[in-house]
């Protein structure tokens, strides 16, 4: 949803009125393009391994000695979400206006 063609705006938006997007959508902060971008990077490095081992784990179905395991990893993965949304949110458009 772009709301006047501000995505933050649209996302404070959503936060403030919507029940559900809290449980979807993590806290967002409107961080420089470089620091969000350095924690996307950060986070794709730590990852590397979980990605596979996620692989591994699903590839039968998660079954109850690898339930905790999984969940670790998929909480992992909703904290690379973040810094990726603080990019799309907060600076998809930046310099538009500039051109």
């Amino acid at each position: 949803m772009v709301c006047y063609h501000a995505p933050a705006l649209a996302y404070r938006h959503l936060r403030e009125t919507g029940g559900l997007i809290s449980y979807v959508v993590p806290e967002l902060e409107a961080r420089s393009a470089l620091e969000s971008a350095v924690l996307v990077f950060l986070a794709l490095k730590r990852m590397a391994p979980a990605a596979e081992r996620l692989l591994e784990i699903t590839q039968g179905g998660v079954d109850r000695r690898e339930q905790a395991e999984f969940n670790q990893i998929t909480a992992d993965l909703r904290e690379l979400a973040r810094p990726c949304l603080e990019l799309d949110v907060f600076w998809r458009d930046a310099g538009k206006e500039e051109l």
